[in-house]
C-alpha cells in the first residue's frame, strides 16, 4: 500500500505487508550527513497509527522526545501509564500506578528500557518477595501483581516497536498458597445472625450471608437491579474501591466483567424492602442534602455510597466479640456457597450465583465439601446396610 500522510502532524503512515501499520516520522537531521534521521512507530489500525505519529511529533516539537534506545524504564511506564491505560478500571489504574511508584521505579526505573533483561526482573521480583535484612518482603501475591503491571506495560512496547521481545517472560513467580476458607458453623450462623441486630449494616450482612454476594457487589447493587416482582437481584456492577484522596466513588463492572441474575430467598426481599422504606424516610430527614445520584441500594444517611472499611469494620467488631476474630466479611460468601452445598443445591446454580466463572472452579474452591458430604452419604449407606442385617 503506498504511503500516506497522516490526517495531523508530520510524518507518513502505512501499511505494512504483515498488516501492521507503519508511522514513520523524522526525529532531525545527521549532523555529519545532513540526510533525515527517521523513526518508526507500529499500530493495529490506520487511526491508532496516526495517533500515535501526532504524539511522537509533538514530542520532537517541544524537544520532549527521547529515542527508544536511550529511553530509560521510568520514561516509558510514564508514557504507558498516561496513553495505553485509558480502558481499565479506575481501581486497577491506582494499583498499576503504586506499583511503579512503590516498587518498580525505584528498582528498575533508570536502567535503559532496551537494556532491561529477564535476570534483572528475577532479581527484582526475588528481592522484593524475600524483602531487605530484617524487613518482611510482599506476599505472593503482591509479588505477582508488580510483575503483572511490568508485563504489561513491557507487552505493549513490544508492540509499537520499542523493544523486540518482553523480558519479563519466562519469569519464576513464588507460589501462591490459596487461603483456607473460614464458613460460619451452624452454630455460629445462629450466634452472629443475633449479634448483627440493630447493627447499622445489619442488612448488608444478612444479605451478604444468603446471596454469597461480594462487598463491593453488596455497595453497589443498585434498586434497578432489585426485582421484588420475581423475587431476584441482577449484579452487574461493583462500587470500585478507591483509596486516591478526593476522587468521587463510582460503579465499574464486576469481577470477570460478568453480569449475573439470580433468584433469592423471600426473607431476603423482605430485607430489602425494610430498606427501601428506611431510605426513603432518610431522604425525607435530609432533605436538599440527600443525594443518591448512583440509585444504591445501601446508603448513608445522607444518600452517600457507604465506605468498604466502614462494613468491613463493623463485621470485624462483631466476630471478635463472638470469639472468632480471625473471620473476614469475605468469609459470609463462603459460609453461603458451604451451606447451599450442604442443602444440596447444584453446584453449577451455586456457581453461577456467586459469579464464578467456571463450575471447576467453584469445586476447586469448596471441594472439601463436597467430599465430607460423599462421606457421610456413605456412613449412612453402611449404617442402613448394618441395621438392614441385624433384622434379617
Amino acid at each position: 500500500m503506498p504511503r500516506k500522510r497522516a490526517m495531523n502532524g508530520s510524518g507518513t503512515i502505512r501499511q505494512r505487508s504483515d498488516g501492521r501499520w507503519e508511522a514513520i516520522y523524522s526525529i532531525g537531521r545527521d549532523p555529519g550527513t545532513g540526510k533525515l534521521i527517521r523513526r518508526s512507530l507500529y499500530a493495529s489500525s490506520a487511526e491508532e497509527a496516526s495517533k500515535k505519529l501526532r504524539a511522537a511529533t509533538a514530542a520532537v516539537d517541544d524537544r520532549s522526545y527521547i529515542e527508544p534506545e536511550k529511553m530509560p524504564l521510568k520514561q516509558w511506564l510514564k508514557i504507558w501509564l498516561q496513553e495505553y491505560t485509558g480502558g481499565i478500571k479506575e481501581s486497577t489504574k491506582l494499583q498499576y500506578e503504586a506499583n511503579v511508584r512503590l516498587h518498580i521505579n525505584p528498582a528498575l526505573g533508570a536502567v535503559r528500557l532496551c537494556e532491561l533483561r529477564t535476570h534483572d526482573i528475577q532479581s527484582f521480583l526475588n528481592g522484593l518477595y524475600r524483602g531487605k535484612k530484617g524487613t518482611s518482603g510482599l506476599s505472593a501475591k503482591s509479588t505477582k501483581n508488580v510483575h503483572g503491571t511490568l508485563h504489561k506495560a513491557l507487552d505493549i512496547a513490544v508492540k509499537v516497536g520499542y523493544i523486540r521481545i518482553n523480558p519479563s517472560n519466562n519469569i519464576e513467580l513464588p507460589r501462591i498458597e490459596r487461603e483456607e476458607i473460614q464458613p460460619l458453623d451452624n452454630e455460629q450462623i445462629g450466634t452472629f445472625l443475633t449479634a448483627i441486630q440493630n447493627s447499622p449494616s445489619e442488612a448488608i450482612f444478612y444479605t451478604a450471608l444468603y446471596t454469597g454476594m461480594r462487598l463491593s457487589e453488596l455497595l453497589g447493587l443498585q434498586w434497578r437491579c432489585v426485582d421484588f416482582k420475581n423475587e431476584t437481584i441482577k449484579v452487574d456492577k461493583q462500587l470500585l474501591h478507591v483509596r486516591r484522596k478526593g476522587m468521587q466513588r463510582e460503579l465499574g463492572t464486576p469481577k470477570n466483567s460478568k453480569p449475573r441474575k439470580f433468584r433469592v430467598a423471600p426473607a431476603v426481599m423482605e430485607t430489602l424492602k425494610a430498606v427501601k422504606k428506611q431510605q426513603l424516610e432518610a431522604r425525607l430527614l435530609a432533605g436538599e442534602v440527600w443525594d443518591n445520584s448512583l440509585d444504591l441500594v445501601f446508603t448513608d444517611n445522607i444518600g452517600c455510597s457507604i465506605p468498604h472499611s466502614t462494613v468491613e469494620h463493623q463485621y470485624k467488631r462483631i466476630v471478635t466479640d463472638m470469639g472468632i476474630p480471625e473471620r473476614r466479611f469475605h468469609d459470609l460468601r463462603h459460609t453461603y456457597a458451604t451451606m447451599s452445598i450442604s442443602l444440596g443445591i447444584p453446584i453449577k446454580t451455586i456457581s453461577e450465583t456467586l459469579g464464578h466463572y467456571s463450575t471447576a472452579f467453584t469445586m476447586d474452591v469448596y471441594g472439601h465439601v463436597t467430599q465430607q458430604m460423599q462421606d457421610d452419604a456413605a456412613s449412612l449407606i453402611q449404617a442402613s446396610i448394618m441395621a438392614r442385617k441385624r433384622n434379617a
